[in-house]
């Protein structure tokens, strides 16, 4: 028996087999322009937990900031001016006060962002 290379050849599909690998390629190319695939949505989710990591991170990091700020000039004023402790309390006060303000302004915006994102998602424009 020669050896003609017709052995290694693929055995072609029928018509179904064929027919359904065309609509599976179809299906598999619409999700890759729709980005519905499993890796994009994946993606996605990473990315999303990475930017919610990072927003409120600095959004505690600013609040600490807030607070310690009027109380270091507070404590600085009570060793200059000799009142001790009362420039510095008031300087906690003070920067409790604006740290709450600073997160509940930051939070509502937030908050607002996320609902135009969703808005325009659901109606199919971009934000």
């Amino acid at each position: 028996m020669a050896n003609n290379g017709d052995s290694k050849r693929p055995v072609p599909p029928s018509p179904e087999e064929y027919a359904r690998l065309q609509k599976d390629a179809e299906e598999l190319r619409q999700m890759a322009a729709s980005g519905d695939s499993d890796e994009a949505r994946h993606r996605r989710q990473v990315q999303g937990g990475m930017h919610a990591y990072v927003r409120y991170t600095g959004i505690g990091m600013q609040f600490v900031l807030t607070m310690l700020l009027p109380m270091g000039a507070g404590w600085l004023l009570d060793g200059w001016l000799g009142v001790s402790p009362w420039l510095l309390v008031t300087g906690a006060a003070l920067g409790a006060v604006m740290g709450m303000v600073f997160v509940v302004r930051t939070v509502f915006r937030m908050e607002a962002k996320d609902k135009a994102r969703q808005s325009a998602r659901e109606t199919g424009g971009k934000s």
